[in-house]
């Protein structure tokens, strides 16, 4: 599939409309930056959205490898008040959300591996990034960042450590990458100022919908240890319930990596 730069004046209205600043560029470092500054500059909630990142991360500093006009690279920068301890539910909202619309978009069973993965036929499709900054009195603000693979090819997928994949190579049809952005920023927009603590009994059976590894042995690995269990899903704070001989033991997304074990 030939790759098109994004529609950008049909997104800046879209996103314009929903009251936020619109900050497009061919290439830059990160879009989370490019959040974060344009909030200390301006205090404004803003969508930042780029063709190419030159220095794109994931989670625990890894690159994201960011071929130009191939893929989406987009934060979404908005303010919220909640708890610190709520504040790692962000990460399952805005994914349960990209999940929702990458499978009303394509009909794909996208679903979601804790914390902040997207997978597609067990592969790797897109990832979130969250920062915050905090604003005390006024609540935080957050940049919440997402790519998704959506024309990679079989060739430039190779190039990526791990098992990943590309909407490209799971459809036949023709992708329009803006109707996917809007789709998707309406969807995670809506998700997180909609969300609100009251809530969380909901959220946490639609991730047990959504989880890629629900009820399954998995294996925890941080730099000190593994430890395999059973995964039992989220708690109300996010954190990855695994069971143990021992018994339940709480995971938070910053100690840890989550793996699949086979038999």
């Amino acid at each position: 599939m030939s790759a098109a730069t994004i529609d950008e004046v049909r997104v800046r209205q879209a996103v314009e409309a929903r009251g936020l600043d619109w900050h497009y560029r061919s290439e830059t470092e990160s879009t989370n930056a490019d959040v974060l500054q344009h909030h200390a500059r301006h205090g404004r909630e803003v969508v930042a959205v780029c063709e190419a990142q030159s220095a794109g991360r994931g989670r625990r500093g890894r690159q994201w490898l960011s071929p130009h006009a191939r893929n989406i690279y987009c934060t979404v920068g908005l303010s919220r008040n909640l708890p610190p301890a709520r504040q790692g539910l962000l990460s399952i909202v805005t994914g349960l959300a990209l999940c929702r619309a990458l499978r009303a978009q394509t009909g794909l069973a996208v679903n979601l591996k804790w914390p902040n993965d997207l997978l597609l036929g067990g592969r790797k499709l897109g990832g979130i990034l969250i920062e915050s900054r905090a604003h005390p009195g006024v609540g935080d603000f957050f940049a919440i960042g997402f790519g998704l693979n959506v024309l990679m090819s079989a060739d430039e997928l190779a190039e990526i450590e791990g098992p990943t994949t590309s909407l490209a190579q799971n459809l036949e049809t023709e992708l329009d990458r803006s109707a996917i952005l809007l789709a998707t920023l309406d969807a995670v927009i809506d998700a997180i100022r909609n969300f609100e603590l009251d809530g969380i009994g909901q959220l946490i059976d639609e991730f047990s919908r959504f989880d890629a590894f629900h009820e399954a042995v998995v294996e925890v690995v941080s730099a000190e240890r593994r430890i395999a269990g059973v995964n039992r899903g989220i708690n109300a704070d996010g954190q990855l319930r695994l069971e143990t001989e021992q018994g339940i033991e709480l995971h938070s997304s910053a100690e840890i990596s989550l793996r699949a074990v086979t038999p």
